[in-house]
């Protein structure tokens, strides 16, 4: 069955050649591609906090080379390297906004129910200095979540795996306003939630917040063994 993803390649693949659904998408053509992911994903994510709840999430993605390659030569119209102004307009329009069908490949659960996202705004592409695309955009909430009295994880993974994302080894999760909370986040792997013919468990962040102490100390967000890799 095809994903969402590759259904919204063959409706826009008269007029986009190189979007992130084409990309997946031409990759795919072979049997073999079927058994592997194609695609690489660097990821981190900010929650950001109003009034002690989560309201957004800001995303941060880091394409692989050959990917970025595919991105900048369909996209860096003026060849500077650069995504600016029409270009990630551009962006935006042909190889970001097809991602909604899939929830940004962003899944946020509360008491392991999947939340719903209401949309993406300040959405920026950009070229690093090493010629690796990079996606930053927020995911607003619907519904405002209580991380203090309901349990919310967070996980960035295509079910279909032609996509590998990976929470970044440096500040893999960070927080945004938590002016009255102490929050940090502990990884591991999602048994509940594996993909891939069950072949894969995503790796996911469960938060804990709880309301400072009456010094206002605080973790910084973190605390001593929060991350960890698992093989």
């Amino acid at each position: 069955m095809l994903t969402p993803l590759l259904n919204a390649f063959q409706t826009a693949r008269k007029t986009v050649l190189a979007s992130l659904v084409a990309g997946i998408s031409l990759l795919a053509t072979s049997p073999s591609a079927l058994a592997h992911p194609h695609v690489w994903i660097d990821a981190n994510a900010e929650f950001v906090f109003e009034n002690n709840q989560i309201t957004a999430i800001h995303m941060h993605w880091l394409f692989d080379d050959l990917f970025s390659m595919t991105l900048i030569d369909e996209f860096d119209e003026n060849f500077d390297t650069r995504f600016f102004g029409e270009e990630n307009t551009t962006v935006r329009d042909n190889a970001f906004n097809a991602l909604a069908d899939v929830s940004w490949l962003t899944h946020l659960r509360r008491n392991e129910e999947l939340v719903s996202f209401a949309n993406a705004t300040d959405f920026k592409a950009d070229i690093t200095d090493d010629r690796r695309v990079s996606y930053d955009f927020k995911l607003m909430l619907a519904t405002p979540l209580d991380p203090t009295k309901d349990d919310i994880s967070l996980s960035v993974y295509d079910a279909e795996y032609y996509i590998d994302i990976a929470f970044t080894q440096v500040d893999p999760v960070l927080f945004a306003n938590t002016k009255e909370l102490s929050c940090h986040f502990e990884m591991s792997e999602d048994e509940k939630n594996r993909i891939y013919f069950d072949l894969v468990a995503p790796i996911r962040a469960d938060l804990v917040c709880a309301d400072k102490v009456a010094d206002n100390s605080s973790s910084g967000g973190l605390a001593p063994g929060d991350f960890v890799l698992v093989e």
